[in-house]
């Protein structure tokens, strides 16, 4: 994204992992490509269910949200039985986007597997961009430190 920091110079405050299981890999033995917006997703509501922005069967307790952007560069293979650490932060919350960054490294060596971003969209009951909630914005800021391009 233009403008925005690698995500490697960035400073990530939550992680949580997953195991590669046998239907994520491919005919190679390797995790299929399609399979890391999954633990990204993962990774994105474990830091959510974290600050307690969770709520029910709903991501974000405050507004829903659309994915209207993924970036995700692949840099070293994963394999079945391997355990991935995801790093996620909010870099950014902007009028009625916000957007995560990802970093996801092999558990055991510390391997940069992948890294990238997601920009999220809030949005009311009509499917129609609103305001991301200021209370959402606070505890955001509250946990990582700064107001993440607001």
């Amino acid at each position: 994204m233009p403008g925005q920091p690698a995500v490697d110079d960035e400073v990530f405050h939550f992680s949580t992992e997953v195991r590669v299981r046998l239907p994520e890999t491919d005919a190679m033995g390797v995790v299929f490509h399609g399979n890391y917006f999954t633990y990204l997703e993962v990774g994105r509501v474990d830091y959510l269910l974290n600050l307690g922005l969770t709520e029910g069967n709903r991501p974000i307790r405050d507004f829903d949200n659309v994915v209207v952007a993924a970036h995700l560069d692949f840099r070293s293979p994963a394999r079945l039985h391997d355990v991935l650490r995801i790093d996620v932060r909010v870099r950014e919350i902007r009028r009625s986007s916000l957007t995560f960054a990802f970093r996801i490294r092999d558990r055991r060596t510390n391997r940069l597997v992948a890294k990238g971003y997601t920009v999220h969209c809030a949005i009311d009951d009509r499917f129609q961009p609103m305001a991301v909630p200021a209370a959402f914005r606070q505890v955001i800021e509250g946990f990582e430190g700064s107001a993440p391009g607001v």
